[in-house]
């Protein structure tokens, strides 16, 4: 639109004579993104002097958008058009929430969802533009790992491998672009952003993981090629948000690509997307065995703590010119998804003293007590329009429940899995209208009622083995696993009240349901042993 109707002459002139023309970067102001989006990007609101929307529509070519102007500029424009949110809708308080003993009823339905909209021939979810949706991929890993069903399986692998095969990912720089505009997954919008790579380069490790197939780790190290050469800040240890799209550099072979500039970065700093990333690379050095990747996610985690904390809200959204929109429920949430991970990867308790910190800001400026659930941003006196109006939104909702409930088996604190259980009884008056984009719903369900494999690591952090066993640990196959690395000096209290011995020596504890093992005292006999007992006590389950 930017070449085609705003670069119009006549379409200057009217906006700046008869309105106030504002542009907003949606990854910045997620909020008004939230509120004002008519259903994709780019979106063109008009809005009465109270922030109302007067109408709206998606991509506009030069005469439907002079034709806009002039029905809003004589006010015959109806007032029909409506925002397109994100968020939850609404439930009146009067609408009961499910009953804990009816969510897994629940899944079955988002499972459904997933079904109906299955593409068979090319794999994904619904039809074009059609988007790589790896919440929705990872539940279905889940599902098939914990019950055996090869249909779920069989989804999931035909999607992710349509997608590495086709135009949606970037043969010669790697990485994913953000969608693509045809069903089978060819034409895809060039532009390629930090949050679909971090997410897919967690999709793919996991698969490998799980399956095995050297394929999705040739995939995970494209991605990882593609954020260190393309969208790693240099001398810094953080990523830009996003690279430019541009069909021309795009279409060049890699032969013709040698030597030409690659397209434009956004170099801003965002803390969730950051802390996905930094997620990811922790994930990437537990399964391609490489520390480097990890010290990589420990600087990272290092940094968003020294530059985007803030002392009242917990976290800013980014950092450009300046520190802005602090509270933002997506910062919180994947910050504590981060500080989780470092903690499990190395035993530091202050990884999981900040976790909990940002837990406790969340509940205190987020909360909704009446009906549960995470409003988006902390109120605030000074904002307009629709702004004034706070949103729950879905996704981050989800994946606070997450969060909550994997902190729960972490901390041993049962107020968090109650509030990921309010959170999940909210949602699911209220997923319905999301079909199968309630994916993140359903993983959020499928971790709350089933308890993780189990593995706690008592010893000295400064003793080789101890680390090593931890090492082991992440080596388990296993999709859900909570590996809780207890140091014997500093957390004697918590390994008391576990009922584990404090003892010179390294040992892991190891529950799998209600089923614990024998205390394993070799790093080396940790991976099989707990893996071979997973698939015994999966096999007589299924």
């Amino acid at each position: 639109m930017d070449e085609e109707s705003f670069d119009h002459p006549e379409v200057i002139r009217r906006l700046n004579h008869d309105f106030i023309p504002v542009r907003v970067d949606s990854d910045k102001r997620p909020d008004i993104n939230g509120r004002y989006n008519m259903g994709g990007w780019p979106t063109v609101a008009v809005l009465d002097a109270e922030g109302r929307v007067m109408v709206g529509e998606t991509y506009l070519p030069t005469g439907r958008l002079l034709e806009m102007l002039s029905q809003v500029r004589s006010g015959t424009e109806a007032d029909s058009s409506r925002p397109v949110s994100s968020a939850a809708p609404e439930k009146d308080s009067s609408q009961k929430t499910q009953p804990t003993d009816e969510l897994p009823d629940v899944l079955e339905t988002v499972s459904g969802f997933l079904s109906r909209a299955f593409d068979s021939e090319y794999g994904g979810f619904g039809g074009p533009p059609k988007f790589p949706q790896p919440w929705a991929i990872e539940l279905l890993l889940h599902l098939h790992h914990r019950t055996g069903d090869l249909k779920q399986f069989e989804m999931a692998k035909l999607t992710l491998d349509q997608m590495r095969d086709s135009a949606l990912y970037d043969p010669v720089d790697g990485g994913f672009f953000r969608y693509a505009t045809r069903g089978d997954w060819d034409r895809p919008h060039y532009e390629k952003l930090l949050e679909v790579n971090a997410r897919m380069l967690m999709l793919y490790l996991r698969a490998y993981r799980l399956t095995g197939d050297a394929s999705y780790r040739f995939t995970a190290y494209g991605i990882l090629d593609y954020l260190y050469t393309n969208l790693a800040v240099e001398g810094e240890s953080w990523f830009c948000g996003s690279q430019s799209a541009d069909e021309e550099y795009y279409g060049l072979s890699e032969e013709d690509r040698a030597g030409v500039e690659s397209p434009g970065r956004d170099r801003t700093l965002y803390t969730d997307q950051n802390a996905a990333v930094a997620s990811a690379l922790f994930l990437a050095g537990h399964l391609l065995k490489d520390s480097a990747y990890q010290t990589s996610a420990l600087q990272l985690v290092n940094l968003l703590l020294a530059r985007c904390r803030h002392f009242e809200y917990g976290m800013v959204h980014y950092i450009d010119e300046r520190p802005s929109l602090p509270g933002y429920l997506s910062d919180l949430v994947h910050m504590i998804g981060g500080l989780a991970d470092a903690f499990e990867a190395t035993g530091e308790k202050r990884y999981l003293d900040h976790a909990d910190e940002l837990v406790g800001i969340a509940n205190r400026y987020l909360w909704d007590e009446k009906t549960g659930a995470y409003w988006d941003l902390p109120e605030h006196p000074d904002r307009e329009g629709i702004l004034k109006v706070r949103i729950k939104p879905f996704v981050e909702n989800s994946a606070a429940a997450i969060a909550l409930t994997r902190l729960s088996h972490l901390n041993g604190l049962e107020a968090n899995r109650k509030r990921a259980e309010a959170v999940l009884r909210y949602l699911s008056t209220v997923y319905r209208p999301f079909k199968h984009h309630a994916a993140p719903f359903g993983l959020a369900l499928e971790r709350f009622l089933n308890p993780p494999h189990h593995i706690t690591v008592v010893g000295r952090r400064t003793d080789p083995q101890w680390n090593a066993m931890i090492s082991s640990a992440h080596q388990v196959n296993a999709p859900w696993k909570v590996i809780l690395p207890l140091d014997s000096e500093e957390s004697k209290d918590r390994i008391t009240a576990l009922g584990y011995p404090i003892a010179s020596q390294p040992a892991a504890y190891v529950c799998i349901g209600t089923a614990c093992l024998p205390p394993i005292s070799r790093h080396e006999d940790l991976e099989n042993v707990v893996t071979e007992r997973i698939l015994r006590s999966e096999n007589r389950h299924r």
